[in-house]
């Protein structure tokens, strides 16, 4: 680790933590970015998120300009598959979640002002005058103590807010996401009106126990590549058992290969247990509901957010709110700002807002949107 110091500390390399560190660089300031896995990209590449919502409004115009755009773009120019797509009244952007790793990984490595460690998480925090002075980060059990400009809770579950004060959060019951891809399907296997029907076909097999309970919840959607489907389960996260659904995910594949379009299917990868609400932070102001709904403007408003209620409830499931057509709504500075800390912020699907409000601002579009905008608003755009 030989980044500069004092520096900009970053935990959690996801959306919203590249974000940060690209804003951060092209102003010339010390980044260290860390991140507890192996890996960049945080939910989209662990947990193969392949529709990336938050990035457009109801027309499919861009919502956010900045990186959100160049991401776009970029995201594009890398392969021929990544394109917009309508699903119901959003837009989303259809993307291999491979080739969005491959994209942020190079263009990280265009700063060489962007530390990125790996296996790394911040153990200690030292606190005066309202401030974080400098954290202390292990890796490889070895541990160094770091200056710091400002901090940034990026990691999705408040790991930072908790390890310095656990009441400043407050904790999730969304349901949980796991994606499977399957390859080897034949193309148009999902088009209507297929893909409904067999999605009928499942649940009913569910109810006369051929299938386990966990495909009650279960989601077909096409993948990027016209040989793949994406399986979307959702699921309570307190239990969650990894190898119980690989053996589900079998059984599910075994009952799908003697439908057409299957005969040839197979595993091709399966994700880490997305989750979507890991538990919000109290800041200096919390996002609500009601904000949302009527469009609240902030003088301190860090980008633009369009992306509708999507509360996925423990018992009940999905339901999905619409805003009005043309309508956004804006995620303000103070609502990142935590425990009354004058440099430290949780940004991204752990920042202060209402399980709700949340349930919005939480997807990829947003927390990219969110991650630029917090730097701009804090250090000042150059």
């Amino acid at each position: 680790m030989s980044a500069l110091s004092p520096a900009l500390v970053i935990a959690g390399a996801g959306a919203t933590g590249i974000a940060c560190a690209l804003a951060a660089a092209r102003q010339k300031i010390p980044v260290v970015l860390l991140e507890k896995s192996d890996r960049l990209g945080g939910t989209v590449t662990g947990a193969l998120i392949h529709t990336l919502g938050g990035f457009f409004d109801d027309r499919g115009d861009a919502l956010n300009p900045g990186l959100s755009a160049e991401l776009i773009d970029r995201l594009v120019e890398a392969s021929p598959y990544t394109c917009k797509r309508r699903i119901g009244k959003t837009w989303v952007l259809n993307v291999d979640p491979a080739i969005y790793q491959q994209v942020i990984s190079r263009w990280l490595n265009e700063y060489p002002g962007i530390n990125v460690c790996y296996r790394t998480g911040i153990s200690h925090a030292a606190i005066n005058a309202q401030r974080i002075e400098a954290v202390t980060v292990n890796c490889d059990e070895q541990s160094r103590t770091l200056d710091t400009l400002a901090v940034v809770d990026a990691t999705g579950r408040a790991d930072i807010v908790r390890s310095i004060d656990s009441l400043w959060v407050s904790e999730g019951s969304a349901l949980a996401g796991l994606i499977v891809q399957l390859g080897g399907v034949s193309p148009g296997t999902l088009d209507f009106p297929k893909g409904p029907a067999l999605l009928r076909h499942i649940r009913k097999a569910v109810e006369n126990h051929e299938l386990p309970p966990e495909c009650a919840t279960l989601w077909l959607d096409g993948g990027v590549y016209p040989d793949e489907i994406y399986l979307k389960f959702n699921l309570p996260a307190n239990d969650y058992d990894h190898a119980r659904m690989l053996t589900v995910v079998n059984r599910l594949l075994a009952f799908l290969q003697v439908r057409p379009g299957f005969a040839d299917a197979f595993i091709r990868c399966d994700g880490q247990l997305g989750i979507r609400d890991g538990g919000r932070v109290y800041g200096d102001y919390t996002l609500t509901e009601a904000d949302l709904k009527q469009g609240r403007q902030f003088d301190d408003a860090v980008c633009r957010a369009a992306w509708p209620i999507e509360y996925w409830h423990p018992e009940h499931g999905v339901s999905l709110d619409y805003f009005p057509p043309g309508h956004s709504y804006q995620i303000p500075l103070k609502a990142l700002k935590v425990g009354g800390l004058n440099n430290f912020f949780a940004a991204g699907k752990c920042f202060s807002a209402e399980p709700r409000a949340q349930a919005s601002a939480r997807v990829v579009g947003s927390c990219w949107a969110m991650g630029e905008g917090l730097i701009n608003a804090y250090f000042g755009k150059s």
